[in-house]
């Protein structure tokens, strides 16, 4: 991930006409909040991203990770800092899940944000042990209800967004499992291929390597369409209509942020993401770059804390 995000931090470095001029801005460092500890993906995404603004406009992009909460408490610093484009948030599904898991924010994600556009999707994968006789997606699915409360799938937190691909899974499915929790992915795939736990959803950046290597078995991924590096393996949605479990993550800025910087912003962060040759590098990782108006990122922003809301109150998921 690391290297294919350092090229999309330096493609496309060099001046480029078209793009929205704002000769004021950034006069000073902007602040990129991260709301996760460093090292993982979010912060990974969130830091080179900024690299490559920097590059581009020429003034500091400088990652601040303020990890607890859920996200929110570097939500919640982010969207109530000054509107001047001088303070970023790297948003993902976490936001549009905790709109709905923690009714008692101090904030509210989309009436406190202006959305920036769209870095990329991020699927995750059903996978189970070999041993589990389930060989195919609806194999599994069969023997799932035949064994309501049975099959045991193992997933990195409750109100994770695996734990939320999961819930859609059984409200379309019709299937029952036994929800296994644990603090992280990293113990989830080690009991995985320990076969102390049948299932899980991984995400396709953790688990594609086992998979290829036959550890796990691939059964579905949880995006709209089948992934380029494992192209074997079909889309959850091809058994289950209107099934799609995608990570997203994105650039947002607190409400009221001018026009010109959001459009500068966005249109430096798009063309970033239409290099071909980072296209291919992140799909090598199941990474799946998407790039976004500001407008129809604000769009997919309210329909995903819609869709989960809905899913997270259908399956009374509930922070503890």
């Amino acid at each position: 991930m690391l290297a294919a995000l350092s090229f999309i931090a330096t493609a496309a470095a060099g001046s480029r006409p078209g793009l929205a001029a704002t000769p004021d801005y950034p006069s000073k460092p902007v602040k990129l909040i991260s709301p996760y500890a460093p090292g993982g993906a979010t912060d990974i995404i969130a830091r080179l991203i900024g690299q490559r603004l920097a590059e581009q406009l020429k003034a500091p992009f400088i990652t601040e990770n303020r990890a607890g909460g859920g996200a929110n408490i570097g939500t919640e610093a982010a969207l109530r800092s000054p509107a001047d484009g001088y303070t970023l948030l790297l948003a993902s599904t976490a936001n549009a899940a905790n709109a709905t898991l923690y009714p008692k924010l101090r904030f509210n994600f989309l009436a406190d944000s202006t959305p920036i556009g769209s870095i990329g999707l991020v699927p995750n994968i059903l996978v189970v042990h070999p041993d589990v006789p389930a060989k195919t997606l609806p194999e599994f699915i069969e023997l799932a209800r035949e064994n309501p409360g049975a099959t045991s799938m193992g997933l990195p937190g409750n109100g994770s967004p695996q734990h939320l691909a999961a819930a859609l899974f059984s409200q379309l499915s019709k299937t029952d499992c036994l929800f296994v929790q644990y603090q992280g992915g990293r113990p989830v795939l080690k009991d995985l291929i320990g076969g102390h736990i049948q299932a899980g959803f991984p995400s396709s950046v953790s688990s594609t390597a086992s998979i290829k290597s036959g550890t796990l078995r691939a059964l579905g991924v949880t995006s709209a369409s089948r992934l380029a590096t494992l192209p074997d393996i079909p889309a959850i949605g091809e058994h289950i209509g209107g099934y799609e479990a995608t990570n997203f993550y994105g650039l947002v800025a607190p409400k009221g942020t001018p026009e010109t910087i959001v459009a500068c912003l966005s249109q430096e962060l798009n063309a970033a993401l239409g290099e071909t040759d980072a296209i291919s590098r992140l799909d090598a990782l199941g990474t799946s770059p998407v790039a976004m108006t500001s407008s129809a990122f604000g769009t997919f922003l309210a329909s995903e804390t819609k869709k989960w809301g809905e899913v997270i109150k259908a399956a009374d998921i509930r922070m503890e």
